[in-house]
């Protein structure tokens, strides 16, 4: 995929939404949250990555065994169930996924990947130069935590978390997410944030914290709907549940399974034959909820390589 795609069209409505990141940082659950207010459309496909060419091009190789969206025709049908991430990248597929977006405030679309591009905010800047942009941020560690247990679920790694970190930290600036599993490296909030600062203006940049979110969920949540214009939801405003820690229970087949293809082709079969409640107990069988993937001694480990590579643990940066 080309770093020269063109910029998306600009007729019918456009995106003036972005909740760019991090990965693990609640994303999901704030997408969840908006996507039911009457005053916001999102984009049916959750991460369409339009603007970071850079990282479809690095995360390409896997990314096709794990397709499961062919964009021309779920572009083409009636109907278009919400589904996680596809790379989205003609301009012309771009601007079809807001079909049906007049009339409402909030237009845009949630795509992690964004966040630690190099290229995502300049590009947004051009497509919509008054767009507002939502990061949401999480304590390095419990993020690398969290996002090496997803990492794990889907069979991409069996490794320990110190030795993919250590790995990454050897590639130094040449790490990315084609050549680690670029855990410290989309976790360099400052940087990232200092990219989309040089391309907007304060007013059009929220920064929220996973940790304020739960302490304080009223505050938090109201500072989003201020900074969007929209009126909060009736009753108080919580995060749904979503992207809850598992382990699966038989690992080498699972890493086989994915590495294949076949994981989304058997997770898929099952829901199109199975009644929802046969599925969620097949999705029971075969995962172990609130499993402990990394040792205490491993956190630690990773805790001091994130000291020595100066990965700011503080968020003060998410004021």
């Amino acid at each position: 995929m080309s770093s020269r795609a063109r910029p998306a069209r600009t007729d019918g409505p456009k995106g003036n939404f972005f909740l760019v990141g991090a990965p693990k940082a609640g994303t999901t659950s704030v997408e969840r949250l908006l996507r039911e207010l009457p005053d916001v459309f999102l984009s049916p496909i959750k991460e369409p990555c339009h603007f970071c060419p850079d990282v479809a091009e690095q995360l390409a190789p896997s990314f096709r065994r794990k397709q499961q969206v062919d964009v021309a025709s779920y572009l083409a049908s009636a109907e278009r169930p919400p589904v996680g991430l596809a790379w989205v990248a003609s301009p012309d597929d771009y601007a079809r996924l807001y079909e049906g977006a007049d009339g409402h405030k909030v237009v845009g679309e949630c795509s992690t990947f964004y966040l630690s591009s190099k290229v995502a905010a300049r590009r947004i800047r051009d497509y919509n130069p008054d767009a507002k942009i939502v990061a949401v941020l999480r304590r390095p560690l419990d993020r690398i935590r969290s996002h090496y247990e997803m990492d794990r679920v889907h069979g991409t790694t069996r490794e320990s978390l110190p030795e993919l970190v250590e790995r990454e930290l050897a590639l130094g600036e040449d790490a990315n997410w084609g050549n680690s599993h670029y855990y410290v490296g989309a976790s360099r909030y400052e940087s990232q944030l200092r990219e989309f600062r040089r391309h907007f203006p304060a007013a059009n940049l929220c920064v929220l914290s996973f940790e304020q979110i739960l302490a304080d969920p009223a505050r938090e949540l109201s500072r989003l709907f201020a900074f969007l214009g929209i009126d909060p939801p009736e009753g108080a405003a919580r995060l749904p549940s979503a992207n809850r820690g598992r382990a699966a229970r038989f690992p080498a087949f699972n890493s086989a399974l994915h590495e294949s293809g076949y994981k989304s082709i058997v997770s898929g079969a099952l829901k199109r034959v199975l009644p929802r409640r046969l599925e969620r107990a097949a999705k029971e069988a075969y995962y172990r909820r609130g499993a402990r993937m990394v040792p205490d001694r491993d956190l630690a480990r990773v805790q001091a390589l994130l000291r020595e590579a100066g990965v700011e643990e503080s968020m003060a940066i998410a004021g």
